[in-house]
């Protein structure tokens, strides 16, 4: 007979179920204890200088306004305890940890909440939970990545938190360091992208908004998701209520009251350009200390406050100017467009107020055409390397030089220098060179000073100039016409040009005026040293030449009205390079165009583009600046000089050739002109008249080469139609001119007397 099957009683079932929860209780316990064996075992070094996060660099601009922040990958600025109003601690309290106070890192009610929703969900990998501390630790120290064991990190590295620093110490860490969105990290980086203040300044609706933020930094993001963000408020808020921090009569107020939100922008258009700069210098600046063991590091990291020369309201019409494509050629090669550099510079002090390396901003740290492009500046290094040191050197503004067909023996071949327009115009002044940019009398003089006279001067003024071996600028064409070995750039030229309004004094450009570190000690500051190059007067008369240029010369487009203007403007030979360079009495600027692949532009010119740039660039710069003037120094006094010969007029020098110039009082000319002579010329032959010229006139000419293309040219043939004597063209002549008037009254007679009329007879 089959055994029946005994039921197990209801009792028996009872005393087992002990056993399994011991068993699973000794289970769980044994694998926590592995867990947090392994999480131990595993745990990064707790190194305190990690609690303290990598500081953005704060940029200001001339006006000492906050502009811009660097950091790497995370914008953060550290901010102290006592700064944080009491509205944001409470709210970030009450919303993140409210026994934030009572617990020692960890709040195991709240745990024990996270594993059975974890365990009933079978999300294994974590759910909330998290104290204040714990996120500290986890920001600080951990991945975040979201595994099980990084939970049990946390709990260690939170206990260490609470055992080695105060609740206020673990509170200034956490709102220091946490995410907020929109690219800022720390509550004051926050409260400077979403409102534009300092935390300490924050009211209550704005503390909420931020309060609310941690959770969900991008979701919650107001610029993004306002909605979401509100609602977000909304719970904070109550939050705050339940706990006892405000009423509800506050609450309801803060959540009522209008948000003004004030997005920074995107440095990686606006302030581009220049910020690039300030970045380039600042390594320059770090790199030649030993303060910093890494200095691209330090700009990102050390929370610097970087003071710039920046004017905020000049690089902004600069950005403008340049997004319209209007004001630019529109012709390209190749797929390239004619791109731009500028520079704009406070001569008075070398702060570099305004700078484009192109036509847009394409990447930080990219190509920066007013900087690291170096071109031919053409005609526009004339002032530098030829006319100033002329002037410095005792020539004057009325000293002549024949523009006419030149050559110069170099090496096996021979140099014959053009002007630009192909034409000549003969024997002119030094100003009327500098005013339509004719290249033989810059060859000829830069010839009569000496190569290395220009040169050394160029190189005073900051260009860049090469003397090597076998390839080096000491030759006529690149220190004459600017054909240069290495180029040129638009912050040199701006620099160079700043000497003329500054009396002399060469300063060289700088972007930064001071750095300071985040325990606010003064790491560096500006140091304008001016150096001096030339002689006011030497500065002034150039100065003078080149305001000829902007009212009556190459450059009239960039006439700034209400403000006097000199400027010089310059295109290459080839025409890849084309320059304004110019200046105001408070400010200097250089603008080049060309393709970055050095092709050829067509009507393309200095004085075109670039010099309506040049203009409407100074026409913002003095909107709030005085006009001002360049004061003539007492040394430099206007003389009469014949424009002919440079020397004081002769009796029979032309009315049209004597000309009202300036000169150093050291260098008035006392000589007189000679150059000029009376001579008598025959009508027919247009020749010097001979003994047997029949008609003659005398006139005033100058006496110059064969060779010279001066229009008044006298000339140096004798007439060779008439060679002997002629008595009837002679008697014919008497007859026709001289005896009516040896006999007055005869002509007179023979028009009143009536004419016989044939008719009548």
């Amino acid at each position: 007979m089959a055994k029946k099957n005994k039921k197990k009683t209801p009792h028996k079932q009872r005393r087992r179920w002990p056993l399994i929860l011991f068993l699973f209780i000794l289970l769980g316990l044994g694998s926590i204890i592995g867990v947090l064996g392994y999480a131990a075992s595993t745990l990064p070094p707790f190194d305190p200088t990690q609690l303290s996060g990598a500081n953005a660099t704060l940029l200001y601009d001339d006006q000492n306004e906050m502009f811009s922040r660097l950091h790497a990958g995370q914008n953060r600025t550290e901010v102290s305890y006592e700064k944080l109003p009491d509205n944001l601690i409470n709210a970030v309290i009450a919303t993140e940890d409210r026994d934030f106070y009572n617990h020692h890192g960890v709040n195991f009610k709240g745990i024990a909440r996270a594993l059975v929703y974890n365990v009933t969900s079978r999300d294994i990998t974590g759910q909330g939970a998290s104290t204040i501390t714990q996120q500290l630790a986890r920001n600080a120290f951990l991945e975040l990545d979201k595994k099980f064991e990084r939970k049990f990190k946390e709990i260690i590295l939170a206990f260490k938190l609470e055992s080695h620093y105060s609740k206020e110490e673990i509170m200034e860490m956490y709102l220091n360091m946490i995410n907020f969105g929109a690219g800022s990290y720390g509550v004051q980086a926050a409260a400077n992208t979403y409102f534009g203040e300092d935390v300490s300044e924050l009211s209550l609706a704005e503390c909420s908004i931020l309060a609310g933020l941690p959770q969900s930094p991008n979701g919650y993001n107001p610029f993004e998701h306002y909605d979401r963000a509100r609602a977000r408020q909304k719970i904070v808020l109550n939050n705050m209520v339940t706990c006892g921090n405000i009423s509800a009569t506050e609450a309801e107020e803060a959540f009522n009251t209008e948000l003004q939100f004030v997005q920074t922008q995107s440095t990686r258009k606006q302030y581009g350009y220049f910020i690039d700069s300030v970045i380039d210098e600042t390594l320059d600046i770090l790199g030649s200390t030993d303060k910093f063991e890494d200095p691209e590091d330090s700009i990102y990291r050390s929370g610097l406050k970087i003071y710039t020369t920046m004017n905020p309201n000049l690089q902004v019409h600069a950005e403008e100017y340049f997004a319209n494509p209007a004001n630019f050629p529109s012709e390209t090669k190749n797929d390239q467009i004619v791109q731009v550099g500028m520079v704009i510079i406070d001569h008075q002090n070398g702060e570099v107020k305004s700078v484009m390396g192109g036509r847009e901003y394409e990447r930080q740290r990219g190509f920066n055409r007013a900087i690291n492009a170096y071109r031919q500046p053409g005609s526009s290094i004339k002032p530098v390397t030829v006319y100033a040191p002329a002037l410095e050197n005792g020539f004057m503004p009325f000293t002549v030089f024949d523009d006419s067909p030149i050559s110069y023996k170099i090496g096996n071949s021979v140099w014959q220098p053009k002007n630009y327009d192909y034409s000549y115009r003969g024997l002119i002044t030094m100003r009327t060179a500098v005013q339509w940019s004719i290249n033989t009398y810059a060859v000829q003089m830069l010839d009569t000073l000496g190569v290395r006279t220009g040169y050394d001067f160029g190189k005073s003024l900051g260009l860049s100039l090469v003397d090597t071996p076998g390839n080096n600028d000491l030759a006529l064409a690149p220190l004459s016409l600017g054909g240069l070995t290495k180029g040129t750039n638009p912050l040199q030229m701006a620099g160079a040009y700043g000497a003329f309004g500054t009396g002399g004094y060469y300063i060289k450009p700088h972007f930064i005026r001071k750095i300071v570190d985040q325990n606010g000690v003064v790491i560096y500051e500006a140091n304008v040293s001016p150096q001096k190059v030339m002689g006011e007067d030497t500065a002034w008369l150039m100065t003078s030449m080149l305001q000829t240029v902007v009212q009556a010369g190459t450059g009239t487009n960039a006439a700034v009205p209400g403000v006097p203007t000199g400027g010089k403007t310059g295109t290459s030979e080839e025409y890849n390079d084309s320059w304004f360079c110019g200046l105001t009495p408070a400010y200097s600027a250089a603008v080049w165009m060309g393709y970055d692949e050095k092709e050829t532009m067509h009507n393309v010119y200095g004085g075109g583009y670039p010099a309506k740039l040049f203009r409407s660039m100074m026409q913002k710069a003095h909107e709030n600046t005085p006009a001002g003037a360049f004061t003539r120094p007492s040394n430099v006094v206007e003389v009469a000089v014949c424009s002919k010969s440079g020397k004081l007029p002769s009796a029979i020098c032309p009315a049209d050739d004597i000309i009202s110039e300036f000169a150093r009082t050291a260098n008035v000319p006392t000589g007189t002109c000679e150059i000029h002579e009376l001579v008598s010329v025959c009508n027919e032959s247009g020749k010097l008249a001979g003994r047997y010229c029949p008609d003659t006139k005398s006139i005033v000419g100058v006496r110059v080469s064969e060779e010279s293309y001066d229009p008044e040219k006298l000339p140096t043939e004798e007439c060779d139609i008439h060679t002997e004597f002629n008595m009837p063209a002679l008697i014919k002549n008497v007859v026709k001119d001289k005896i009516p008037s040896l006999i007055p009254g005869l002509q007179k007679d023979r028009e009143d007397k009536p004419k016989h009329n044939k008719a009548q007879d």
